[in-house]
């Protein structure tokens, strides 16, 4: 898709192409207007923003999300893990059918409260590309590896 300032022009190359607004929300220098993301950064950003919300939390939707960010505070023993990635695929499953899961690994850490997740997936119009998320859930917030 070419643009001009506020003006976009569809092209035959980008006429499916899958748009959403970028995660973390910012501010492009054309007019004031929301960063917008195309195809599977726009896809990834989804997953991110579906992992990150805290089941309840989005009004009107409340089955929407995971309980990824209060796993920390749970015991970290075989059953709450095991009910986690039940709940993390089933999300994904429902809320975003454009991946493939690829691999899922849940990895918790009594010692420091901390919960790791790595999944890696494919958007299921083009299977032959991986992109990956790494995340790091803490008492202090989230990191973001990838």
């Amino acid at each position: 898709m070419a643009s001009y300032g506020d003006l976009q022009f569809v092209t035959a190359n980008s006429a499916h192409a899958v748009k959403g607004l970028a995660w973390p929300c910012r501010i492009n220098n054309t007019g004031g207007m929301f960063s917008i993301n195309y195809n599977e950064t726009s896809i990834k950003d989804s997953l991110i923003q579906l992992l990150l919300t805290q089941r309840g939390e989005r009004p009107m939707r409340l089955d929407y999300g995971t309980d990824l960010r209060s796993s920390v505070f749970a015991p970290m023993d075989a059953q709450t893990i095991e009910g986690l990635e039940t709940s993390i695929k089933t999300a994904i499953e429902r809320y975003e059918p454009r991946v493939l899961i690829r691999s899922f690994t849940l990895s918790p850490s009594e010692e420091t409260s901390e919960m790791n997740l790595e999944l890696a997936f494919s958007v299921k119009d083009n299977v032959f590309s991986t992109d990956g998320i790494y995340l790091t859930v803490n008492t202090q917030g989230v990191v973001i590896n990838g």
